[in-house]
């Protein structure tokens, strides 16, 4: 089973589960854990180097609420973006013309969430470690050889959010956000920077 085929059921399997909550919950410390999901799409901005295509986005998170809304909350992310590029120029650390770039996210950080009746709007910063893995051909004896090389790097995440609460613990978004990886040195980077525009559902389990 593929890393891209697994996330993908991994989310199908988490909105299935949705369905669970259907009612308004009363407070509790398990109430205050709540797992947004969303899917949509990334743009890559900020490199000349390569001519990548917007691709599929992916996020899943864990966020924490001390207080239910208009305050500050605490999220984890795992973010999935994956695109497609053509080579430019020889600069860039692969010898693939056409190929496949992935990124994952991991990104901790904190919001504000103000409650407008129904709506809820939100700003989030997480600074995190981003893992990018493209393809490079290698050539062994008579054999050539296609290989997954993958490099880490320090990286930010900006987002607002609105939030269309169905009931108190279970609501739909829309997420805009921007992601900027830190260059180590002078490691290149295939694409520094990224939009993506998400929807999805937050609710907790109990």
């Amino acid at each position: 089973m593929s890393n891209h085929f697994a996330k993908k059921t991994f989310l199908i399997a988490f909105i299935c589960c949705s369905h669970l909550v259907v009612m308004a919950q009363q407070e509790n410390l398990a109430s205050r854990f709540y797992f947004p999901g969303l899917i949509g799409m990334g743009m890559p901005s900020g490199d000349e180097q390569t001519s990548l295509r917007s691709g599929f986005a992916i996020n899943t998170a864990l966020e924490y609420r001390p207080t239910y809304t208009n305050a500050f909350f605490y999220r984890f992310n795992f973010d999935n973006i994956t695109n497609k590029y053509f080579n430019n120029t020889s600069l860039i650390p692969t010898n693939v013309k056409y190929g496949k770039l992935n990124t994952d996210f991991f990104m901790l950080g904190a919001g504000y969430r103000r409650k407008f009746k129904t709506i809820s709007a939100y700003f989030l910063l997480q600074p995190g470690y981003n893992i990018t893995t493209y393809n490079q051909v290698g050539a062994y004896q008579s054999t050539l050889a296609i290989n997954n090389v993958s490099k880490g790097y320090f990286s930010e995440k900006a987002a607002i959010g609105i939030e269309y609460y169905i009931v108190p613990h279970f609501a739909l978004i829309m997420e805009p956000a921007f992601y900027h990886i830190f260059p180590i040195h002078t490691s290149y980077i295939l694409n520094p920077n990224y939009l993506s525009y998400n929807i999805g559902f937050t609710t907790t389990l109990f």
